[in-house]
């Protein structure tokens, strides 16, 4: 295992392609072809946790040859390894403040990461972790097996851009929300107010609707033209419905509706 820490203060040279790409579905794709300038990387993914101060991991992003149902299954046999779980979490809050830490690994033989490893044709993995006041999270590039380990030289240079995709990570994040949190119909906070949900429960329905737009990631202005509401009368549903929820942030109420469903 190899570890580096740096400052946050990365160049975007070279990476206006991804930078242009950072709202779109071809984001993921733009970014592994970025970083395989440096060296190949097969896939690409991001754990986020909305609230450090109760923290659960979610898979936010993944991109590459590995498909979807895979990516995803992997990703919640792991999640589902409470050491693994304990781990990922402490690397995002022992990360530093104002900048990234970079983490170079290959699980061991007696690694239950091994045997994913290993099925999926992944050899190594490079992670990137940062947190910030109340949040933090983790993007992780998957090297495949058929490439073989990563020489000095790659690893440097890879080194030298995955900051900054784990940077326009975050930068998606706050623009569309994480994947992983752009729920479906049926687990909205409608639906946990139909259902008569603690604190859910005595939303109205315009609030359990502003709820809904905010878990899908839509700024106040988009909730507004969603709901044919003025931006003021958004901002007073989103408030009560705050109030009522005992939250005082976007990044709470993630968290609640997480922990709520």
């Amino acid at each position: 295992m190899e570890n580096r820490t740096y400052s946050a203060t990365h160049p975007l040279e070279g990476a206006a392609a991804v930078v242009a790409k950072v709202a779109t579905k071809d984001f993921g794709q733009t970014a592994l072809q970025y970083l395989s300038t440096a060296a190949r990387i097969d896939n690409f993914g991001a754990y986020y946790i909305p609230d450090l101060a109760r923290p659960r991991l979610v898979l936010s992003i993944w991109s590459g040859r590995i498909s979807d149902y895979w990516f995803q299954k992997n990703a919640d046999a792991l999640l589902g390894d409470p050491d693994i779980n304990r781990q990922k979490v402490a690397q995002i809050r022992n990360a530093p403040r104002d900048g990234v830490h970079i983490d170079r690994w290959h699980p061991p033989e007696n690694d239950p990461r091994r045997q994913v490893f290993d099925r999926a044709k992944i050899i190594e993995r490079v992670a990137v972790f940062s947190r910030d006041e109340g949040s933090g999270f983790e993007s992780f590039y998957l090297r495949g097996a058929a490439d073989g380990w990563m020489t000095d030289t790659q690893y440097d240079d890879l080194t030298r851009l995955v900051p900054i995709v784990h940077g326009l990570v975050a930068l998606r994040h706050q623009i569309i929300g994480a994947e992983n949190l752009q729920f479906t119909a049926q687990q909205r906070a409608s639906s946990l107010k139909e259902r008569n949900v603690t604190g859910f429960a005595a939303l109205s329905q315009r609030e359990a609707e502003v709820c809904d737009q905010l878990l899908d990631g839509r700024s106040v202005a988009g909730t507004a033209v969603e709901l044919n509401l003025s931006e003021t009368t958004v901002r007073t549903f989103r408030q009560r419905a705050y109030r009522k929820l005992g939250v005082g942030s976007a990044t709470e109420l993630m968290a609640l509706f997480l922990d709520s469903r």
